[in-house]
């Protein structure tokens, strides 16, 4: 991948994008696609690095994926995958995503799969799912006994039953069991030892599973019931926008006071995601929901504010921008799971908005920001799509030009960042 180095200038922002297609519907309408009987057709996907990993992973299993346009037809397998000799190993760079939710389907493939990966990909634990998938008939294992990939499955037969899995790090590896679950032999019941985190992208997982005809009994996070049999079939699916991605733009109406409207977000969406708009408003934002989109601004100073974000933790990094030019101390919490991400999610973000001069404090659970504004300097991504596009907004206010290392890293997730950065009249160029 082409290295990028971004120079940002500060100025005024306002106008109109439109989000992404959503990329956690897009890595389950790929899986939910392959699984199905019959054929699907999704409209309106990601297409970034991360969901072209789980679609190259589901062709490796046998799946036929073709592009046709700005369309992707999905011939299903019906829940009946195979590898071919040779071609067991199956690449998903820092898709954690990618190895969670279609490791389960590798156990419904006759013989041995092994997920590799780059190597923060290697500091991302499963040993939940390996765990769950062990329990439920399959032989699973971490190649280096430690918990992490690279990871091997000797898959043919999920033997469903009860199985016992924590939620504590992440929800991606619940969100893969149940897909997989109505392909076992015997109903699966899922109970969650301690808290569920991350639990709106659960409901995302059961929304589209029920949008493909399965089903799922969900009692309190706490039990997850799938009945062997009620498989999913082919349909046509188009993906909603992404409130993950919108935030950064929201995140702007509300540091810079014009309006900024994002289109394309689904008003009633399950995303978990669309809680920001809520943060926003309480600490002082008007949010409208138009016509034409969904609208962030503000009249009145920043407020600071104190949250809970053990179930929102991809847009941890762009409330504590907002903090950053809040007035007071914003208090963030319950976010120890956010340095098992792309980076470690606490400290490097504590870092990069350090050195653009704001006052951030940390533990292994929380974030303490005290607002007061920042100025330009140079920062770097961490490979971290969602940092380099916080400091991105950041920048955009600060005193003084921002160059920012690393910011190739938004092929992740939103490859057009810059791109709509520069619609609502953001000064930037590549150095």
């Amino acid at each position: 991948m082409r290295k990028l180095k971004v120079k940002i200038t500060p100025g005024a922002v306002k106008g109109e994008v439109t989000a992404p297609p959503s990329k956690s519907y897009t890595h389950r309408a790929l899986i939910l696609g392959a699984l199905a009987e019959g054929e699907t057709v999704l409209t309106n996907y990601l297409d970034a690095d991360d969901t072209r990993y789980t679609a190259e992973a589901l062709r490796t299993l046998g799946t036929t994926i073709r592009a046709n346009g700005s369309t992707l037809k999905i011939e299903g397998r019906d829940g009946k995958f195979s590898v071919q000799p040779g071609r067991e190993t199956i690449f998903v760079g820092n898709s954690g995503s990618t190895v969670r939710m279609v490791a389960p389907l590798a156990a419904l493939t006759p013989g041995r799969v092994v997920f590799e990966g780059e190597p923060r990909l290697y500091q991302r634990p499963v040993s939940d799912l390996l765990v769950a998938l062990k329990a439920l008939g399959i032989r699973a294992a971490s190649i280096n006994r430690d918990g992490f990939p690279p990871i091997e499955i000797h898959g043919g037969t999920l033997l469903g039953g009860e199985v016992v899995v924590s939620g504590l790090i992440t929800s991606q590896h619940v969100s893969g069991l149940l897909m997989a679950a109505p392909y076992a032999r015997r109903n699966v019941r899922l109970n969650i030892s301690g808290e569920l985190l991350s639990k709106p992208y659960v409901d995302v997982t059961i929304d589209i599973m029920r949008r493909f005809g399965g089903e799922v009994g969900n009692i309190n996070y706490e039990h997850f019931v799938v009945t062997a049999g009620e498989t999913y079939r082919g349909r046509e699916y188009d993906i909603e926008g992404d409130y993950s991605s919108a935030a950064y733009f929201f995140a702007m109406g509300a540091i810079g006071g014009v309006t900024v409207t994002v289109s394309g977000l689904n008003s009633r969406s399950v995303q978990g995601d669309r809680h920001f708009l809520d943060i926003l408003a309480q600490m002082g934002c008007e949010i409208d929901f138009g016509k034409e989109g969904i609208s962030a601004s503000r009249r009145n100073p920043l407020a600071a504010t104190t949250q809970d974000m053990g179930d929102y933790p991809d847009i941890v990094q762009p409330l504590a921008v907002v903090a950053a030019f809040a007035s007071g101390k914003t208090l963030i919490r319950n976010i120890g799971h956010l340095i098992y991400k792309e980076t470690d999610r606490i400290n490097h973000t504590a870092l990069e908005l350090r050195k653009m001069g704001a006052e951030v404090e940390v533990t292994e659970n929380t974030m303490l920001i005290t607002g007061g504004g920042v100025r330009g300097a140079g920062v770097e991504s961490h490979n971290d799509h969602r940092l380099v596009m916080s400091l991105a907004v950041a920048a955009l206010f600060a005193e003084g030009e921002t160059v920012i290392s690393g910011a190739e890293a938004v092929g992740k997730s939103y490859p057009g960042f810059f791109r709509d950065l520069a619609k609502v009249g953001a000064k930037y160029e590549e150095v």
